[in-house]
């Protein structure tokens, strides 16, 4: 279901911020982002940088910030869990039964091998509930949002349409295709709607730094904390802007 933008104030997209706190704080700033505005944000708010669970605290308090699942979200929600029996094992509070499985152990390690290693020390720093919160938060995101702005169509995702086909509905691609995809620079995508992705930094498609635009679709994935670049779209106009 397409949601439509009726209220007054900008739209803008944004993604991949990697706990870099201070560079999301100093956007928000640069484009003045007030309660008449709204924002989406494409994922991966964590992992890599300092600051992610504080990065994530932040959009889950502000009731006009709207996020997608990002592959470093959804990388949490199969390791934190983990993290939670262990200490449990570890306390003398879990059951019997518990235990850790080879599963369990290759989903912590493939989110060590992705940055999570700051993030995991701020959540489990968490009180108990809190992390509770910030798991059931993430656990909600949808996988992709479609969206009008000033009549025209976007499709926001993190990763892309993995085997795109204009005639296969989006409710077709599976989470995987979704989070983790990348999207391909040979593709036409639609000619009536616009997909926004992030999840891939811009200099791989050769534009380092710099917001890319394909045919049908926009990378947004400036490189926040590889290429010190955050960059973010405006849906009204199309205005990029850059810390």
């Amino acid at each position: 279901m397409t949601e439509n933008k009726t209220k007054s104030g900008k739209t803008y997209v944004l993604s991949d911020i990697h706990g870099c706190y201070g560079k999301y704080l100093m956007m928000l700033k640069k484009i003045n982002f007030g309660p008449e505005d709204t924002l989406y944000f494409l994922g991966d708010a964590m992992d890599r940088g300092p600051d992610g669970v504080k990065v994530t605290l932040d959009i889950m308090s502000r009731p006009n910030v709207h996020s997608i699942l990002g592959n470093h979200e959804a990388m949490a929600l199969d390791a934190l869990p983990v993290f939670e029996t262990l200490k449990d094992i570890y306390k003398g509070r879990a059951e019997e039964t518990a235990c850790v499985t080879p599963d369990d152990v290759y989903k912590v390690n493939h989110w060590y091998d992705n940055g999570c290693l700051p993030t995991r020390k701020a959540f489990m720093r968490l009180p108990k509930s809190e992390r509770k919160r910030v798991f059931d938060y993430m656990k909600s995101l949808p996988l992709y949002r479609e969206i009008e702005v000033g009549g025209r169509e976007f499709i926001l995702v993190h990763g892309g349409l993995k085997d795109f086909s204009p005639d296969r509905p989006i409710e077709d691609y599976s989470p995987h295709d979704l989070v983790w995809e990348r999207p391909k620079t040979y593709t036409k995508y639609f000619d009536d709607k616009t997909v926004i992705v992030g999840h891939t930094p811009t200099r791989l498609l050769g534009t380092p730094g710099k917001i890319y635009h394909g045919d049908g679709f926009i990378d947004i994935d400036c490189g926040c904390f590889s290429d010190n670049v955050l960059g973010c779209l405006c849906l009204d106009n199309m205005e990029e802007i850059y810390v």
